[in-house]
This record gives C-alpha cells, structure tokens and sequence, in this order.
C-alpha cells in the first residue's frame, strides 16, 4: 500500500516544482494562450501545463512500478506519448483535424490490437439490446471509436480555469479505486490503478496553479493525454466488469451505464453541442460558445463555481449510476441517463433563458426609474 501514497507523493512533487519553471519559460518565449473571441479569460497566460503532468506521470510509474508489472502496458506507454508529441505539437503550431485524427487512430490501434498487451477493448455488451459477445472485428472497431470520442470530448470540456482538472481528477479517482479494490492479477489492475494514481498526484499540483486565476493552462498537451488515459481506463474497466466468469464484489450489473457514467459531462456535454449546431444547420466541428461551462457564466456564474457546480454534478451523477448499476440491467439504466441528460440540456436552457429575461426586465426598469 505504501506504493500508492510514493506514487502519488512523486507525480504531485515533480509537476508541482516544474510549472513555476515551464510559467517563466513559457512567459519569456512568448508561448501564451492570448483571451478573446471564444476564449473565456482575458490577457496572456501561459499554456502547455501538461509537460508538467506528463513529466510527473512518466518519473513516478517508471520508479515505483516494478518492470515487469510496467511491461504489460509498454504499448499504453508508447500511445501515450504519441498522444503527448500530438498536443505537444499542437499547442505549438496547430495541427489539422486529420493529423490529430491519424495520431490518436494509431494511438488506439496500438493499445486495442496491443500483442504485449493483450489489447484492451470491448469484448461483450453484457446483453444490453440482447447482445453478448461481440464479433472480433466490431470489437476491435467499437474499442478505438470509443477511445476517440472520449479523448476528443474531453479535450473539448477544457474551455475554463479548473474544470478539465476537477472532472480529470474525480473521474480517476473513481477508476483507480475500483481497480484497487478488485485487484485483478489476471488483468494487472493493481498496475492499472497505480497508473492512474501517478497521473492523480499530477493533477492536484497542476490545480494548484490553474485554479482561478489561472496561472497556467494544461494546453492540448494535457487534456489529449487525460482524455486517452480516461478512454484507455474505461476500457479496461469494461474489460473486467464485463468478462461473464468475473466475480467481485464490485462487479456491476450495468457495467455498460457505470462506463458511461465515469464520461458523463465530457460526452454529454459535446454531444449536446454536436446535436446543436446540427439542428441549426452548422458543421459540428464549428467552435461557438455553447458548450456547458459557457452558459452558466453567462448565467453569472464565476469560475470557480462553474468548476465546483460541473464537478458536483459529475459527482452525483456517477455517484446515482453505481447505486443503480448494482440493481438495474443496462436496458434500463441507459435509457435512465440518456432522459437525464435530455431533461438537464432542457433544464440549462430554460435556466438561461429565464435569467437573461429576468436580467432584462430589470435593465428596463432601472432605466425607467432614472428617466
């Protein structure tokens, strides 16, 4: 057990001491994140705090992870730091959609088809709409669809001070206990879970430096390699809470809804905004300010509360979906989240709208009252 709290202790020491190092360098290069237009903060701040956490991750899992544990990941390793070079590369010099696309396609090949690895994918749908195994092929298709989607949607949730962070950190912290408490030396879960502890000790120091005001900013660099990760974790949890001879304690008879859950406010969020520009006729890839955190500072709402309020919500979302999913089937929990997230999209917009009228209504009548 001492292995979690060196592990942990390590990540947190390392990136804690290298971003007031990489504020200064990046400040005195010139490598600011300029506000404006989409972008919620204003003036220059630093970006690309993610080297930080990615240094951390690397020098504690490459310490207190024994060789040979380590080695069932080596392919992980090696697409997460493609992953790291993609948003290392980007938030120097953009890079296109498609080559940002091809990176993480091969990244997630790497890990599904990884032969060291054993490859980590979705292998049965536990008789959600009647289905069980999957055949190979849609397996292996499904698997990299999945660690795609969740990647890029968490990428897109990082827009305000703190928010990937907080939701990064809880999401982990969910998984890496499961992992824990199951133990699985089959599937190297323990390594799994001492994994996602390092990249945990990372987080908390780079908060401490991008809580508002915002110091730095974690840049592509950071929210690709925590979206890849988040994606590769929850694999590997459907891998083992979904393997009929699997049997724990822990073991979930909605391991399809808890996978959901552990993603909720990143899918839900970006699907909500695809769906959205679709309706009115826009390319779901066109930016706006529609996503999630942008309403409810629009609402009036701060940073930190913005952060704190999405991070509550997370919380008792996953929170809901365990308790349910050690009762209910997937067949009617994921109905359950899917009307959730339905009633919460219609829920913001009522809210939106009623404070904007609310506000303008109250415009008016200070105008009155001063002629």
């Amino acid at each position: 057990m001492f292995f979690i709290f060196y592990c942990i202790i390590s990540s947190f020491v390392v990136t804690f001491l290298l971003l007031p190092i990489l504020i200064e360098v990046m400040t005195k290069q010139h490598l600011l994140d300029i506000g404006g237009r989409r972008k919620i903060h204003k003036g220059f701040i630093p970006s690309m705090g993610g080297i930080a956490i990615f240094i951390g991750f690397v020098f504690s899992t490459s310490v207190w992870i024994p060789l040979s544990d380590l080695s069932h990941y080596r392919y992980l390793y090696v697409a997460v730091i493609f992953i790291f070079i993609t948003g290392l590369r980007d938030d120097f010099l953009p890079l296109s959609p498609r080559g940002k696309l091809a990176t993480q396609l091969l990244s997630a090949i790497m890990v599904v088809w990884g032969e060291g690895y054993m490859g980590t994918r979705i292998t049965s749908l536990g008789g959600f709409c009647g289905i069980h195994e999957l055949p190979l092929v849609v397996s292996y298709a499904l698997s990299v669809f999945v660690i795609i989607v969740i990647t890029n949607a968490f990428n897109l949730i990082d827009g305000l001070d703190g928010l990937a962070g907080l939701i990064g950190l809880m999401a982990f912290t969910f998984l890496a206990g499961w992992f824990m408490l199951v133990r699985d030396g089959q599937n190297y879960s323990w390594t799994m879970a001492l994994l996602l502890i390092a990249l945990i000790g990372g987080i908390v120091a780079f908060l401490c430096y991008n809580w508002h005001p915002a110091a730095i900013f974690m840049g592509d660099t950071g929210s690709l390699l925590m979206g890849f990760l988040l994606s590769v974790s929850i694999l590997k949890f459907l891998q083992i809470s979904g393997n009929p001879d699997f049997v724990s304690t822990y073991k979930f008879n909605a391991p399809l809804s808890m996978a959901i859950a552990f993603a909720i406010i990143p899918l839900f969020d970006t699907g909500r905004i695809f769906l959205l520009r679709l309706s009115q006729g826009r390319s779901p890839f066109m930016p706006d300010k529609l996503h999630i955190h942008h309403l409810l500072m629009r609402m009036g709402f701060s940073h930190s509360q913005v952060a704190l309020t999405m991070g509550m919500l997370y919380a008792l979302l996953v929170g809901l979906t365990y308790l349910l999913a050690k009762r209910l089937s997937d067949n009617f929990l994921i109905p359950i989240l899917v009307l959730t997230c339905i009633g919460l999209h219609f829920l913001l917009d009522y809210l939106v709208d009623f404070v904007f009228h609310y506000r303008r209504r109250h415009q008016v009548k200070e105008e009155g009252a001063m002629a």
